[in-house]
This record gives C-alpha cells, sequence and structure tokens, in this order.
C-alpha cells in the first residue's frame, strides 16, 4: 500500500489563526462565562447564511431554527417517529390520506394561538419555496377541515412521507408569515418575524459573532425546556471550537476532526459523544460539462481512489467503507454488500484517462469547505492522485461560504468538489434530495434513465424486501457510471462539558433537541 502524508504548513497555519480566533473569543464572550450557573447552554457552531426556515442547508442554520420553531412531528435520533406538535395522526388504507391531531393550548412567541390554519400554510410555502423538503414530501394537498385537524391527501403512495413532515425544514411557522427570519427594521422588536411555538426566544442576533435565546416560559410541553436559555457562538474553525471547549469558553462543539480527539479524550471534565452514521464526503465530478462528462474519467477518479487508506489516515479507521453510493452500511436491511467497487489501481487510472482523450494525464481544481477532516482529505487525495495520471490545485472554502450558492465557487457550481453530507433516516431522502436527475441539490448534474425510474419505483414500495432489491440495483448503477466516490462513513463526533446532562446528539447534529437538556451547577 501506498504512503500518504500531510502537509505540515496547513496545520501550522490554522494554529495561528486558531489563537488569535479564540482570543477575540474570550473576549468577546467574556460576560457570557459569568452567566454559567444560570443555566445558559452555550454552543460553538459554525455561523449561519440563509435562515429561512424552509430553505436553510447546513447544522448551525438548522439548529437555529430548531431553537426557535417546533415541528409537527418529530424524528428522533434512532430514525423513529414521535408526535409533537401533531399528538396523533391515522393513516387510511390505501396510504394517500394522512390526517392529523394538533395539540391544544399552543402558542407563538407573539402570543397568537397555533392552528391547523398555521400547518396548512407552512406546507404550501414548502411548495412555494421550492423547498428541499419537497424531496421527500412528494405530491400532496394539504387541507384543514377544523381548526384542531390537517388532512394531506396524495395522488400516489408515498412511503416515506411521514418522514417529509417531519424533515428538517418543515418548522411550522404563523399563517401570512412571508417573511420569516427577516430582521423588522425599524420595529421596537427587530426580531418580531423570528416567530415560532418553540423552546426559546430569539433575544439577540449578531451574524458573524452569537445568537442569543431564552427560554419560551409559555412553552407548550410542561417542564420543557429546563435551560434558562442557549447561545450559539459562531467560531468557524474546527480546532478553534475544540480549543473553545477545552478552555471553558463553550460547553458544546460537534463535528470534530477526528485528529483532534486524542486532546478531548485526555481532558477531564469533557464527555466525548459518537454516534455511528449514514454522514459521508462525496467527491464528485459534474457530468454536464468538463471531464466528469466522460465515464471514462469518472471511473478513473475511482481507480485513483484509496479508500481503505483515507479512512485509516484521517478516522483512524473509525469509519466504514461501503460502495461508492449513499446507502451505507449503517442502513443495514438496505445495503447490498456483495457490490464490486474498483480496488486501488493508479496504472489503470492513467489508462483510463488515456481513453478518454488525456494521455497526458488530467489537470484540475479541487475544492473544498473547511469542515471535519476534508482538508486534509483534499490533501491525501491529491497525493493519491498524483500516482494516476490526476493533478489537482486545492481549493479551500468557509464552510458556510461554500453551501451557500449566491457565492462564486460555491459547491453547487464547480466542476469538482468535495461535499459533505450530513445524516439522513433513510437513504431515500439522499437519492431524492441530490441524485434524481431533477433533485433541488444534483450537484453532479447527474441525470440518468434508469436511476430515476429505479427512485421513483422505490418511493411508492412500502415493502421492504422489494424495497431493498430496488436499492440494491440503484447501487450497482452507482458503481457502474455514478460521478461519486464515497470515501468512507462517518461517525459523528461532538464533545460536551461534563456539566451537560440530557443532550441526546442527533445523527444530523444541527437537529438535537435541547428541550431536555439541563446544566449542573
Amino acid at each position: 500500500m501506498a504512503r500518504y502524508s500531510l502537509s505540515m504548513r496547513a496545520p501550522v497555519f490554522r494554529r495561528l489563526t486558531v489563537l488569535f480566533s479564540l482570543s477575540l473569543l474570550l473576549l468577546s464572550i467574556g460576560l457570557v462565562t459569568a452567566q454559567d450557573d444560570t443555566g445558559v447552554l452555550r454552543v460553538a457552531l459554525n455561523a449561519p447564511v440563509v435562515l429561512d426556515p424552509a430553505l436553510h442547508a447546513n447544522d448551525p442554520e438548522t439548529a437555529f431554527n430548531r431553537a426557535i420553531y417546533d415541528y409537527l412531528i418529530d424524528v428522533e435520533p434512532d430514525t423513529s417517529v414521535v408526535p409533537n406538535l401533531a399528538s396523533s395522526w391515522e393513516i387510511s388504507d390505501d396510504n394517500l390520506t394522512y390526517t392529523f391531531t394538533l395539540e391544544e393550548g399552543v402558542t407563538f412567541h407573539d402570543g397568537k394561538p397555533f392552528t391547523s390554519a398555521d400547518v396548512v400554510w407552512t406546507f404550501n410555502r414548502l411548495k412555494d419555496q421550492s423547498s428541499p423538503a419537497l424531496g421527500l414530501l412528494g405530491e400532496f394537498e394539504v387541507s384543514a377541515p377544523d381548526e384542531q385537524t390537517v388532512v394531506f391527501t396524495l395522488p400516489a403512495v408515498n412511503a416515506d412521507f411521514l418522514y417529509g413532515v417531519g424533515s428538517r425544514w418543515a418548522l411550522i411557522i404563523p399563517d401570512g408569515e412571508n417573511e420569516p427570519n427577516v430582521l423588522a427594521e425599524g420595529s421596537e422588536n427587530p426580531y418580531e418575524n423570528f416567530n415560532g411555538t418553540g423552546p426559546f426566544i430569539l433575544q439577540e442576533y449578531s451574524p458573524a459573532n452569537r445568537s442569543v435565546f431564552v427560554r419560551n416560559d409559555s412553552y407548550w410541553q410542561e417542564g420543557a425546556p429546563l435551560l434558562a436559555g442557549m447561545e450559539h457562538i459562531y467560531i468557524d474553525d474546527a480546532v478553534a471550537q475544540v480549543d473553545a471547549l477545552l478552555s471553558g469558553a463553550v460547553d458544546a462543539i460537534y463535528k470534530v476532526p477526528s485528529m483532534q480527539l486524542d486532546r478531548l479524550e485526555g481532558s477531564e471534565g469533557i464527555q466525548v459523544l459518537q454516534r455511528p452514521t449514514a454522514q459521508h464526503p462525496i467527491i464528485r465530478l459534474r457530468t454536464d460539462e468538463g471531464a466528469g462528462e466522460e465515464l471514462a474519467v469518472r471511473q478513473a477518479f475511482k481507480y485513483a481512489t484509496d479508500r481503505e487508506a483515507l479512512n485509516d489516515i484521517l478516522l483512524n479507521g473509525r469509519g466504514i467503507i461501503g460502495n461508492n453510493d449513499p446507502i451505507g452500511p449503517v442502513y443495514a436491511n438496505f445495503y447490498d454488500d456483495t457490490i464490486e467497487n474498483p480496488t486501488y489501481d493508479p496504472a489503470r487510472a492513467c489508462e483510463l484517462l488515456s481513453e478518454a482523450g488525456y494521455p497526458d494525464g488530467l489537470e484540475m481544481t479541487l475544492f473544498v469547505p473547511n469542515a471535519f477532516e476534508y482538508p486534509d482529505l483534499a490533501t491525501v487525495l491529491q497525493q493519491q492522485w498524483a500516482e494516476a495520471c490526476i493533478t489537482v490545485d486545492i481549493q479551500v472554502r468557509e464552510e458556510n461560504l461554500y453551501y451557500d450558492t449566491t457565492n462564486p465557487d460555491n459547491y453547487f457550481d464547480v466542476e469538482l468538489g468535495i461535499t459533505g453530507w450530513g445524516a439522513r433516516p433513510i437513504p431515500q431522502q439522499y437519492l431524492q434530495e441530490a441524485y434524481a436527475s431533477d433533485a433541488p441539490y444534483n450537484e453532479t448534474r447527474w441525470a440518468d434513465e434508469e436511476l430515476d425510474e429505479l427512485i421513483a419505483e422505490a418511493r411508492m414500495t412500502t415493502d421492504e424486501t422489494a424495497r431493498a432489491d430496488i436499492y440494491s440495483r440503484i447501487s450497482q448503477i452507482f458503481a457502474e457510471r455514478g460521478p461519486i466516490i464515497v470515501p468512507y462513513f462517518a461517525p459523528i463526533i461532538g464533545a460536551v462539558s461534563a456539566r451537560v446532562e440530557g443532550l441526546d446528539m442527533d445523527p444530523y447534529p444541527g437537529a438535537t433537541d435541547y428541550r431536555t437538556v439541563s446544566l449542573t451547577s
């Protein structure tokens, strides 16, 4: 097996940046640290960019919205679906009608009663905004026969409809709210549009620094939340987040790089959290332009990538090697371990590139977000690919800007990039969000008619055995002609102060529920 090393120059520069960032952090939240005994949980996150509940894209944006708003139903960390604003529901025998009964006595932060009209408005707005939630929701009509009842009517069976109702974009906003989470300029309350039924009320929002939430004393769940408040402190460097936790400046961090684990596991007063997930980076090529249009080039990249070495070097073997598709081994009943994937073979990669019209090799730019271990992943890939006739220039981008499609060099438009995909409760969600030809996050621009047909068939298949067979055929298509490489499926790793109790980290950390979290003195 070839040996690969990480450049030492980047960590040195990063460390200087970390020390400077941490110094600013300690200055900016000095007053906050004096409030520890009041039950205010401080969570370090990257800064959010897209705040609209129907459109947010990443963990800090989901965490921001989950503090303020509630879901109709909740998807638990174990993927079970449980009541929330809907106290119960019934599904018709033909699986086409879903009837939800709502909790009574719920109010928004401004005192307005929560009714079925708010649910109808929310789900119709998801359609108007072309929200990613539609990937799981599919086609539906929603109506309100009375103030406590909501009815969804489907034109065809959708086996994952409940997961759509509980998807992270389906946060309930007030009826008639056209500008949720938009600052109200000139108003006595600039946060009046941040109006949910959720456990916390937004008190302060500084886009580059922090968000401050206070407990909703009128929250509809008795005894919740336990915290007096919560602060999201924005630190865009993962190492700086670790430093902040170790210094006591924050109480919780998520998405810890594996190379920082030794610092945390050996520290008194720190609890490391780890959960196996379907979280994974994808290394992907666009298929509508450039080299990725050629099937031989896509296969060359697969032969050029030593996935076992990547897992060993970057995750210390903690990850799981699956197939080069999003249906990971954690989906035990749907994962096909008989699929054959290319092994590391640089010579074969060079041959394929020559056949595709690149006899002298291929030169490209590899874009990567500064999240998890992804910059280091890019460095090792650069070394592996150099032996396989592929030369890349690495361009690292701030994570929050990389995923903001209004910025140049955003993840969706680049020809070759690494994208981090957080955990999803079901594999169908990945397929409908990113790989169907009309998927909202189809960053590869891959359009495969057979794949589209199988994704649609899986959506309508409620029998688990039949669905597993469909997913096996989908995995085979990815192996034969897919434009992505999945180097490994990684556990999600977080860490909290020993003072934090009752925190059940979600596989998608931004969706973590803080209603049962408390702090000891």
